[in-house]
């Protein structure tokens, strides 16, 4: 029989999220202190002893009883964490938000967990806003206008790298696998008109998603959203930091306030979120899937960017947008 690693708990939820009380026992706490100490007692070196030889007590003194006391409070919870929302049926959405709010040796863990969940919402007839949007759109053209400004261009890089800036069916072979000027128009114009189908499209499938939006009433977990605007504070932070920028002069170059600022990101984060609801809640109606060699691929690719991510949420990240992806593309499908 599975031991168990909590005692029992109180849940209460409320505007799509879960607040989570209970406890953990003192004999489980102390089989996790077990674990810690032994962890220290391999790792930590201590003045005198090679590593790994120090005995218990003078570890414990070496690290400090509260510091081994937090690390097994946190080593519990993170063990009890999985089975509660197991047993209890709970599907969060979220990364848990654990505070602890009672720790003594001795006497059993007290805590409190906040996690997301789905919103609960109904879907209007999707399929039938997509078709309407998909409707609208125009086929993008390209103007002689556009692509002879985009050749007027290439003669001004033309003319500071070269002694002359005139283009003859000779010269432009210089400048990539053109056979004559009337083959690099040609080219251009394919590009021109590659680059506004992908703007179409994207622009496409975002009035997709905001009209479907509109039908729909739901309460994106305030959860979520501050830990949206951390992570948000965090880059934005890095950012500066690059730059070597402060903030002031940043918000100064931006023209708002810090309160504008952040009542911005706020509105766009919980957009954003609102959004992939619905898309999933699609996801799940439509039975979507992704093929996992598909995700393998994209995730190898970005953790070449990204070597230092959580592999996880790299992973979780890349399903989304995938599935994302196939949901508008049967959209496009269906509607062609």
């Amino acid at each position: 029989m599975e031991t168990k690693t909590y005692d029992k708990v109180k849940i209460k939820t409320n505007d799509s999220m879960a607040i989570i009380e209970g406890s953990i026992s003192p004999e489980t706490l102390e089989s996790h202190k077990k674990l810690v100490i032994a962890d220290y007692k391999k790792n930590v070196e201590v003045p005198g002893f090679r590593k790994g030889n120090a005995p218990e007590d003078m570890v414990i003194s070496h690290v400090g009883e509260a510091s081994i006391l937090e690390k097994s409070a946190g080593s519990a919870l993170r063990n009890a964490y999985p089975n509660i929302v197991k047993d209890n049926d709970i599907k969060p959405i979220s990364i848990p938000r654990i505070t602890v709010t009672k720790l003594a040796s001795g006497n059993p863990l007290e805590f409190k967990i906040e996690v997301a969940l789905m919103p609960e919402f109904s879907l209007p007839n999707y399929k039938k806003i997509a078709k309407e949007t998909i409707s609208k759109k125009e086929a993008p053209k390209v103007t002689e206008k556009e692509v002879e400004d985009v050749i007027s261009e290439v003669q001004k890089i033309r003319g500071k790298e070269k002694e002359t800036k005139e283009l003859t069916d000779e010269t432009v072979k210089e400048l990539g696998n053109f056979k004559s000027i009337a083959d690099l128009r040609e080219k251009v114009k394919e590009n021109l008109l590659l680059e506004k189908e992908v703007g179409a499209q994207k622009k496409t499938r975002q009035d997709i998603i905001a009209e479907i939006s509109k039908e729909i009433k739901l309460t994106v977990p305030k959860i979520m959203i501050e830990d949206e605007l951390q992570n948000t504070r965090v880059r934005l932070d890095k950012e500066l930091e690059k730059r070597q920028m402060k903030k002031e002069d940043y918000l100064k170059a931006i023209k708002k306030t810090e309160e504008e600022f952040w009542s911005e990101e706020k509105t766009i984060i919980e957009k954003q979120l609102k959004d992939r609801f619905i898309l999933k809640e699609i996801a799940e109606k439509e039975q979507v899937k992704v093929d996992d060699k598909e995700i393998e691929h994209e995730l190898n690719h970005l953790k070449t960017h990204y070597p230092e991510a959580d592999e996880d949420r790299l992973r979780g990240y890349v399903e989304e947008i995938l599935v994302n992806e196939k949901v508008f593309s049967n959209f496009e499908k269906e509607n062609s």
